[in-house]
């Protein structure tokens, strides 16, 4: 896997201890225990885990449908499974929509969008989304662009300085400030969305694991890209080092919301119909790891770096980074 200038130039993992990394964060720490307060409405607090009446519970894999697959781990009250077959960790369980419509208004949402205005997570988007776009470049034209799970729109407001982009967001109150923004987001189903148009290039920022019927969405926004035109990803890694070493407590695992975790192999197979271009690997996450080898708290505690044991370059080189950029080209 190759080297990306984004471990340099956009993670601070390798850098500097978690406390000293969220104290640049304005208000994460009030932010942090919300988001975790929120999570624990979904629970049974006799049974431990997700209230059986707002769920559907899978009966096999998303990605490859295998009705072979083992339990790992109960985390937010979801049991988190793994596929015998194609090796991808899912939720047994995901909220029924129907019934509970947390994606379009749960407060959730809010607080992830009070983290991203953060002035200094900001600073740090606009830097990455400039070094993803030199690669993207360099294997097609791009002018126009569809993104899905756009949030507040951090993402559009590099984007537009550029390009023509539209932008997609079920999250109401999220939707809303990027469309007071000036842009156009959608919140039509992404699995039966229509279009009036084209795009050179889709993009997906930290989105796919949240989306609960992939092929189904993959499928029908394929009809709207250019024969030759990109997808892009930006996911959660399942292959990191931090989510082998520290499993349910990694933070990428986070029970209702991210329901399905790729890494490189399942992202080609969700993908199979398309090219694969490139992939990378960053934030190696090592002051989380250095934090849970020294018995601290993994997201705020202030161990001083491994680096006599973990070499964050090598991390990311090995795909182990828990954050992987794909990119695939529509034959």
């Amino acid at each position: 896997m190759q080297y990306s200038k984004l471990e340099d130039h956009y993670s601070l993992s390798s850098k500097i201890s978690c406390k000293e990394m969220w104290s640049k964060v304005k208000n994460y720490d009030a932010i942090a225990i919300s988001r975790d307060q929120e999570l624990i409405k979904y629970i049974d607090q006799y049974t431990q885990r997700v209230k059986s009446n707002i769920v559907i519970i899978r009966d096999k894999c998303p990605l490859c449908d295998s009705k072979e697959f083992s339990f790992l781990f109960l985390k937010h009250g979801f049991d988190h499974m793994v596929c015998n077959g194609c090796d991808l960790i899912f939720t047994l369980q995901i909220i029924d929509e129907n019934k509970l419509k947390y994606m379009e208004t749960g407060k959730e949402g809010d607080l992830y969008g009070d983290l991203k205005k953060d002035s200094t997570l900001g600073d740090f988007d606009r830097q990455k989304f400039e070094i993803v776009f030199e690669e993207l470049k360099k294997h097609s034209t791009i002018k126009d662009i569809f993104d899905f799970g756009s949030q507040l729109g951090s993402f559009l407001d590099w984007a537009s300085e550029k390009y023509s982009v539209i932008g997609h967001e079920y999250h109401a109150p999220l939707r809303e400030i990027a469309q007071k923004n000036g842009h156009t987001v959608l919140s039509d189903n992404l699995g039966s969305i229509k279009l009036d148009k084209e795009f050179d290039l889709i993009t997906c920022w930290d989105y796919l694991d949240h989306v609960t019927n992939p092929k189904e969405v993959i499928r029908n926004l394929s009809k709207y890209l250019k024969k030759g035109g990109l997808f892009f990803f930006a996911i959660n890694n399942r292959d990191s080092l931090s989510a082998r070493v520290m499993h349910e407590c990694s933070p990428m695992f986070i029970g209702p919301h991210h329901t399905m975790h790729y890494g490189v192999n399942q992202l080609k197979l969700l993908m199979k119909d398309y090219e694969f271009l490139y992939a990378y690997s960053y934030v190696s996450e090592l002051n989380w790891i250095s934090n849970w080898l020294n018995f601290k708290n993994p997201e705020f505690g202030d161990s001083q770096l491994l680096f006599e044991l973990f070499d964050p370059k090598k991390i990311t080189q090995l795909g182990m980074g828990i954050k992987v950029n794909a990119a695939f080209k529509k034959i």
